[in-house]
């Protein structure tokens, strides 16, 4: 995405655009087809339909809740104001004297006599203008125009969505991945089998720091066993102590190879059984 102005598409009839530049107040009486309200209109919902439909292919991560959060900065008043302003169209408006004498913009009332809310409106009047002025292309060259614009609000959230996204990945790749003690019991465990990890008396110190270690026993209820005690581990947490304890029984082909014969020997007779 870029930060750069993307250029403004034209409005190829003549009639449309001078409309959406002609606001109420320059026409005394004016019907709604002599100035920009009912472009206004039309435009208020293509914007908010775009900046949706930008926004679900955008964003595939976030909740329906912070996107309309984002939407609604895409599109409230004082954005459409200010890209109003960045293309020069205060030029082409034709606004009644009360309106050009404020000297700036205000924060957007619905008052037609704020500055700020008119150029919002004359914005959103042009993008319709756009649209109805070219019947065969028009929706699509003021997507591709629109995604181009917002797209340089846009990079921060984009950022921090593909980050987000990231991390979501990596978290899931994690996930993937066995721990020790999930390894050891999809080897040797089935229904009626237990594996316990208990806590077990230790006076073992940590070489490099000194510190106390936790030391964790891995036990065996089942295969005609009651407690047998299969392997320990030792380490700075009991957590990370019982995965180390998992990781040893699993180091200790012998052992593994009787209990992983036992659970292959009861799955295919429960096989022969069916």
């Amino acid at each position: 995405m870029s930060r750069e102005l993307p250029p403004l598409p034209a409005v190829k009839d003549k009639g449309l655009e001078k409309l959406a530049f002609t606001h109420p107040g320059s026409v005394p009486g004016s019907r709604p087809d002599q100035q920009y309200e009912r472009l206004e209109w039309l435009g208020d919902a293509y914007l908010e339909l775009f900046a949706t439909a930008l926004i679900d292919k955008t964003f595939l991560q976030l909740p329906s809740g912070r996107c309309s959060q984002i939407r609604e900065r895409l599109i409230r008043n004082t954005t459409l104001a200010s890209y109003f302003r960045e293309y020069g169209l205060e030029a082409r408006a034709r606004l009644p004297i009360d309106v050009i004498n404020q000297k700036k913009p205000s924060r957007g009332s619905s008052s037609d006599k704020d500055l700020l809310k008119t150029q919002s409106d004359m914005f959103e009047a042009y993008v319709a203008a756009v649209i109805l002025s070219d019947p065969a292309n028009g929706i699509e060259t003021t997507m591709s125009w629109l995604k181009a614009l917002w797209g340089r609000s846009l990079i921060e959230d984009v950022q921090k969505a593909e980050r987000s996204q990231t991390l979501v990945a990596r978290t899931e790749n994690t996930r993937r991945e066995r721990t020790p003690k999930e390894e050891l019991s999809s080897r040797i465990v089935i229904k009626g089998i237990t594996l316990r990890y208990k806590r077990m008396e230790s006076k073992k110190r940590d070489k490099h720091s000194g510190q106390e270690l936790f030391t964790v026993g891995v036990y065996l209820d089942g295969w005609g066993e009651l407690g047998k005690l299969l392997g320990v581990g030792s380490a700075l947490s009991i957590k990370e102590a019982g995965q180390k304890a998992a990781a040893g029984v699993m180091e200790n082909k012998k052992l593994m190879k009787v209990y992983e014969s036992n659970k292959k020997a009861f799955l295919e007779g429960k096989g022969d059984e069916v």
